[in-house]
């Protein structure tokens, strides 16, 4: 009678048993700052820390999760994946090869778009009154100015391979005087970035081009292992930042607009 009293207690007992008792997991990520999404260059996390952390700390929050933040330098983040060393990291984009090794949300196949930690849009922004013809491919009707994008950021490298002349500036800010004296022909920026600015500082008279110059969603990655082990907190923290990550971006990026040197 005992034993068959202890088999339907254990019955009883969720399924998600890491909500009802605090799990830690490690996740790495870059050395290197990516602005806004992660933040501060070396092994420290920063404080603030970055668009990326703040996704996932407020998932973790809800899910009763501890995270170990691991900082490397990329590719020693991937490999340590690999290994098993680190439960993930973030954020990745999706890839075949890499998908050999990590774990990604997926749905059809493909990866699931709707369980990202952030989609990284680039695109041109320039004044409502200067003409300017991007087709997707090239760009028209610059002059003889160049276009202003931030220094370091990837799509820098995409303007060169196109021989757009580009000036590259440390700040959002100085981006925008910039462009508002008519010292640049555009801007190449991401778009949450853009946006934000241009609303917090209410700026009337630019507008983003279309097609974007570049569109990529990027994820947070399980090993296989861990990914195995804990399928339904691998899921569970994929859909809570499916849920918050908006809402969180949203209210968190105005402060890292604030904190950046103009």
């Amino acid at each position: 009678m005992r034993y068959l009293l202890l088999i339907f207690v254990f019955l009883l007992i969720p399924i998600h048993s890491y909500a009802s008792g605090l799990k830690t997991i490690t996740l790495a990520y870059s050395d290197v700052e990516s602005f806004p999404f992660q933040m501060g260059n070396g092994t420290s996390v920063a404080s603030p820390p970055g668009l990326s952390i703040d996704v996932i700390e407020q998932a973790a929050l809800l899910l009763n999760l501890n995270i170990e933040y691991v900082r490397l330098p990329g590719k020693r983040v991937l490999n340590q994946i690999r290994a098993g060393q680190v439960d993930g990291g973030f954020i990745f984009s999706y890839n075949q090869e890499r998908a050999k090794y990590a774990s990604y949300p997926m749905k059809a196949q493909q990866a699931d778009s709707s369980l990202r930690i952030a989609t990284l849009d680039y695109s041109f922004y320039k004044l409502k009154e200067h003409p300017l013809e991007w087709d997707g491919d090239k760009l028209n009707s610059t002059g003889d100015m160049p276009v202003g994008a931030h220094g370091g950021f990837s799509v820098t490298r995409k303007l060169k391979a196109k021989q757009i002349s580009t000036l590259e500036m440390e700040s959002t800010g100085k981006l925008f005087e910039m462009l508002n004296k008519k010292r640049l022909a555009a801007i190449a920026i991401q778009s949450n970035i853009a946006n934000s600015y241009i609303v917090q500082n209410r700026l009337t008279n630019i507008e983003k081009v279309a097609p974007p110059i570049s569109t990529k969603d990027y994820y947070l990655i399980f090993s296989h292992d861990f990914a195995r082990q804990n399928p339904d907190l691998v899921q569970s923290i994929w859909t809570v930042i499916s849920e918050v990550r908006d809402r969180v971006i949203a209210n968190s990026t105005p402060k890292y607009l604030a904190n950046e040197s103009n």
